[in-house]
């Protein structure tokens, strides 16, 4: 899993744009914390991404469903 949080002007790397997005939207984050885990629950990984607030969040697989093995999750913070 990769996870890209409010781009850096001379970030050299990005979401993979083969990847198939799979979740498009917004997502409030009232702790300011993104938790991603397995169907399984066998892992888990929590990263704090900021202060609380709603996140515009994309999330891409390089194979959508039981074969994915990669992911890539793009985080902004949403304006009004």
């Amino acid at each position: 899993m990769r996870l890209f949080a409010q781009p850096q002007a001379n970030e050299s790397e990005g979401p993979d744009p083969k990847f198939t997005t799979v979740f498009d939207g917004f997502l409030l984050l009232p702790e300011g914390r993104i938790a991603v885990g397995d169907v399984e629950q066998l892992t888990r990984f929590v990263h704090r991404i900021g202060d609380r607030g709603e996140f515009a969040v994309r999330v891409a697989v390089d194979s959508p469903g039981a074969n994915a093995s990669a992911i890539d999750i793009a985080i902004t913070r949403h304006s009004d």
